[in-house]
């Protein structure tokens, strides 16, 4: 459906030269939902810009339904952009019109008759929940409301590509779920491309299928979201799932002097992630009656990321040197992600055997 071939925008200016995306390569499969994380400044704006082309990229392709939009002319880019939808942030309504008049704003010039018109609006705003406020101006409306009526003006056109530009950061977070299911069900019931630009990492647990993480212009780690989880490799991508598992507070913990005054060079600490039914296993006591390992657990939680169990363990292993290494090369034979944490105690040579045996 999209694809982003070696996406560059350069801004310069008489001084300075910045380059807010940098050779961004990514594939959104039909009827996926791709969520765009990253800080700010990292350039996900700037990326999802380029997308429609709103912000011509400096050099690369930008590819839907297999059209290069950099080639194409105005008139056809003109028509390519209708079949790409919109939402923003803070939902850029027409103030003067009421909800009717904004919705049916994008179908000036179709050659719909006033019936046709007053149809399709009336159906749009019955998908998006609004059927009651038709003729209520924007003023009058709440902020999950007005990102209704955008949502469906950017539905007016029937797009294959919905294109969200931090489309719930101005949202509580009760509305921030109302919008996110409402979108969920539109990728649903009409099979819409949605990607979502967001520096939210509950939306990404939420509603996405795929995610890439984005870090000063380039994508540093995209995969599937249940992998992004449970298998975060950037440390940008462990920053922000520690947002959504706490760690942090586990991290603050360990890094205490009395915890760290505790530890042997023998002993190491690991965060541990499992998956679906393997949630349910007591692998911890496994691994300390087979290989004799005392496995202390410091923090630990499930979350319920799109219907499958995530579990995420942060333990302490004591024991021999073979024994712990032993443990650890058990647990990824069972498909348990383990990341060993070094610390300033733990043994160089026994922190390298055990991330050679996550290799």
């Amino acid at each position: 459906m999209l694809w982003l071939k070696n996406v560059t925008k350069t801004y310069e200016t008489k001084d300075h030269k910045i380059e807010a995306v940098k050779a961004v390569n990514l594939h959104v499969e039909p009827g996926k939902i791709m969520g765009i994380i990253g800080y700010s400044g990292a350039g996900k704006s700037t990326l999802i810009r380029c997308i429609n082309l709103l912000e011509k990229p400096t050099s690369g392709e930008v590819i839907i339904d297999g059209r290069d939009l950099t080639k194409l002319s105005p008139k056809e880019l003109r028509k390519t952009r209708e079949k790409v939808g919109m939402i923003f942030q803070h939902f850029n309504l027409m103030k003067s019109r009421n909800v009717f008049e904004n919705v049916a704003y994008p179908l000036k010039g179709k050659d719909l008759s006033k019936q046709q018109m007053k149809e399709k609006v009336e159906s749009l705003l019955e998908i998006v929940g609004l059927s009651d406020k038709i003729t209520a101006y924007p003023s009058q409306l709440s902020g999950g409301q007005k990102q209704r009526v955008a949502i469906a003006r950017a539905l007016a056109n029937d797009p294959k590509l919905l294109l969200c530009d931090e489309a719930t950061s101005a949202l509580d977070p009760q509305t921030t779920q109302s919008i996110l299911k409402l979108l969920k069900d539109i990728n649903e019931k009409l099979g819409l491309t949605i990607v979502i630009i967001t520096h939210q990492m509950e939306v990404v647990k939420e509603i996405c299928h795929r995610a890439a993480i984005m870090e000063k212009g380039r994508i540093v780690e995209e995969s599937n979201v249940i992998d992004i989880f449970s298998k975060p490799k950037a440390q940008v991508t462990k920053d922000f799932v520690s947002t959504v598992f706490h760690y942090d507070r586990a991290y603050e913990f360990l890094n205490k002097d009395s915890f760290i005054e505790e530890l042997t060079e023998e002993e190491i600490v690991a965060r541990i992630s499992y998956i679906g039914q393997k949630a349910g296993q007591a692998f911890i006591s496994k691994i300390s009656r087979k290989f004799k390992v005392d496995a202390s657990i410091i923090f630990g939680n499930i979350e319920l990321i799109q219907e499958t169990p995530i579990g995420n363990l942060v333990v302490k292993f004591k024991g021999s040197r073979d024994g712990i290494i032993e443990s650890i090369n058990y647990l990824k034979q069972n498909d348990i992600y383990v990341e060993v944490l070094k610390n300033a105690t733990t043994s160089l040579y026994l922190y390298a055997e055990c991330n050679r045996t996550l290799s």
